[in-house]
């Protein structure tokens, strides 16, 4: 669906994207103490799943969510897609967080910081996920003068909600395993083409 001030929307996901992708490489530098060398093929990798397991996760899990509680926990407001669960956007918005993922993960192995199991890593989903989206909604109405997405509960202001935490839990849990797993395969530059086309084909669908 092609509005006609897509270039301008385009133009909005990409200055947030490249704020993010600069904060988050300075304060992983910061952490580690030294500038973090990137790998690109585990960096595109996690750019790549990150948005296809969020974009499925987040329509899902938001329809869910309104199937037990009767009420939606948010709405896009940007060039929303999937009756607004998802952001026509979040081609480009949502692989930045898979570049934070990247990140992180490099501050844990360069710190000699081990998580076992692999999948309680993804548990901190529940706590980095909405303190992202505060500072993504915060960007967008510095900026632009509205929410990127709405959180109906009032409970966070409406930038998120501690209501949306173990739906984060569940989406991480689920990137954090598929991507280990991925990465003990060969490298193949056709795995992150693949997650970021079925992405893009998923967002489209709606």
């Amino acid at each position: 669906m092609l509005l006609p001030h897509t270039g301008l929307l385009i133009l909005q996901g990409l200055s947030g994207a490249l704020v993010g992708v600069t904060l988050f490489y300075l304060l992983g530098s910061l952490l580690t103490r030294q500038w973090i060398r990137i790998d690109a093929y585990q960096l595109t990798l996690s750019m790549a799943v990150a948005f296809l397991v969020a974009v499925v996760c987040e329509v899902y899990l938001g329809k869910l969510y309104y199937l037990v509680m009767g009420e939606r926990l948010w709405q896009y407001r940007v060039w929303p897609v999937h009756d607004g669960y998802t952001s026509m956007l979040n081609f480009i918005i949502w692989p930045v967080y898979g570049y934070y993922v990247y990140f992180f993960h490099q501050v844990l192995r360069q710190n000699a910081i081990t998580i076992r199991p692999q999948w309680l890593k993804g548990l901190l989903s529940g706590v980095d996920g909405p303190l992202l989206e505060i500072l993504a909604n915060g960007f967008f109405l510095l900026f632009y003068g509205t929410f990127y997405f709405y959180y109906l509960p009032d409970d966070m202001r409406h930038y998120t909600s501690v209501q949306v935490v173990p739906l984060y839990m569940v989406m991480g849990v689920v990137l954090t395993l598929l991507l280990e797993a991925l990465l003990r395969r060969p490298r193949r530059w056709q795995y992150p083409a693949v997650f970021y086309l079925a992405g893009v084909g998923f967002v489209l669908a709606g």
